[in-house]
C-alpha cells in the first residue's frame, strides 16, 4: 500500500525552498549587498514559478483525495444494494418452502394458523418493499436486518415508511446510529415480555418541515424517576457498562440540529431532523 500523504504538507515542502530564496534576498537587501538585475529577474522567475506549481500540486492533491472519498463511498453504496439483493434473494428462496408450510396447514384445517403464517410472510414481504423506497440502501439493509433479529427474538416487529428521505441533511452513518441504538434498546426493552406480548414499530415520514423518524415498544413503562435521566451518558437500569445507546442517539440527533422526545404509552421515541439545511452541523466527517 503507498503512503498518503497531506496536501498541505507535500505543498508546504515544495514551497520550502521559495521561501528560503525569499529570505536569502532580503537578508542580503538588509546588508547592503548589490545584486545584479539579471540575477533578481531570474530569481523571481524562479520563485514565481515554484509557487505557481505548488499551488498547482496542492489543487491536484486535493482533487485526488475528493475522488478516493466519492469512490470509497461508491464502494459502500454498492456494499449495502448488495446486502439488499442477498436478502430478497433469500427471501424469494424460501418463498415456495412458506407455501408448501400454509398448503399444510390448510389440508389439515389449521385456518387460524395458515392465517397468521401468511400475515407474518406478508409481513416480510411488505418489510423489503418498503425498504427499497428509501434513498439510503445503508440503512435500509440497518432495517432489514433489525426485522430479521426480531422475528429470531419472536418480536412482532411493523415497519411503516412514508418517505424516501430524499435531501435529509444527514449522512446515512449517523441515521444509523440513531435507529441502530434506538431500535435495539426497543428490542430488548420487550424480552421481558411473553413472545405474544412483543412488539416493535418503526415509522419514518416527513413533513414540510422535518423528517420524522419514530420507534415505538410494548416493553414496560420507564419509571418515572429514570424519565429524566435515561439520556444521560452511562445511566442504565441493566447494570454497569451500559447506558451508552439512547446518550449516543441524543447526542447525533442535536448535532444535526434535530430534537427526541419520549412519550408513554406505549413508549415511544420520536427523532425529529429539520429540512432546513442551514442548520450547522457539527457531526465529524
Amino acid at each position: 500500500m503507498g503512503t498518503s500523504y497531506s496536501p498541505h504538507l507535500l505543498a508546504a515542502v515544495s514551497l520550502g525552498p521559495t521561501f528560503v530564496v525569499a529570505i536569502l534576498v532580503q537578508h542580503l537587501f538588509v546588508n547592503g549587498y548589490d545584486i545584479p538585475a539579471g540575477w533578481m529577474a531570474l530569481m523571481g522567475l524562479v520563485v514565481g514559478g515554484n509557487v505557481i506549481l505548488s499551488l498547482v500540486l496542492m489543487h491536484r492533491l486535493i482533487s485526488l483525495e475528493q475522488q478516493a472519498f466519492l469512490a470509497q463511498q461508491q464502494a459502500r453504496y454498492i456494499e449495502h444494494m448488495e446486502e439488499l439483493i442477498r436478502n430478497i434473494r433469500s427471501q424469494r428462496h424460501d418463498f415456495i418452502s412458506h407455501l408448501q408450510a400454509v398448503y399444510g396447514l390448510l389440508q389439515l384445517g389449521y385456518f387460524e394458523n395458515a392465517r397468521q403464517y401468511i400475515a407474518e410472510v406478508a409481513g416480510e414481504a411488505r418489510m423489503s418493499t418498503q425498504t427499497l423506497r428509501l434513498n439510503m440502501p445503508e440503512v435500509a439493509a440497518l432495517i432489514q436486518r433489525k426485522g430479521i433479529q426480531a422475528a429470531n427474538q419472536n418480536i412482532a416487529f411493523s415497519l411503516s415508511i412514508e418517505s424516501e428521505l430524499e435531501g435529509l441533511p444527514m449522512r446515512p452513518y449517523h441515521l444509523n446510529r440513531i435507529l441502530g441504538n434506538l431500535l435495539d434498546n426497543a428490542m430488548e426493552a420487550v424480552m421481558v415480555l411473553e413472545p405474544q406480548d412483543r412488539f416493535v414499530k418503526l415509522e419514518i415520514r416527513e413533513d414540510e418541515k422535518s423528517f420524522i423518524f419514530v420507534v415505538s415498544n410494548s416493553g414496560p413503562e420507564i419509571r418515572e424517576e429514570w424519565r429524566e435521566r435515561i439520556f444521560e451518558p452511562g445511566f442504565s437500569t441493566k447494570g454497569p457498562g451500559r447506558g451508552l445507546g439512547l446518550a449516543i442517539v441524543k447526542e447525533t440527533v442535536a448535532q444535526h440540529g434535530g430534537e427526541i422526545k419520549v412519550s408513554f404509552p406505549p413508549i415511544t421515541f420520536t427523532v425529529t431532523i429539520p429540512k432546513n439545511e442551514a442548520v450547522p452541523q457539527t457531526a465529524p466527517p
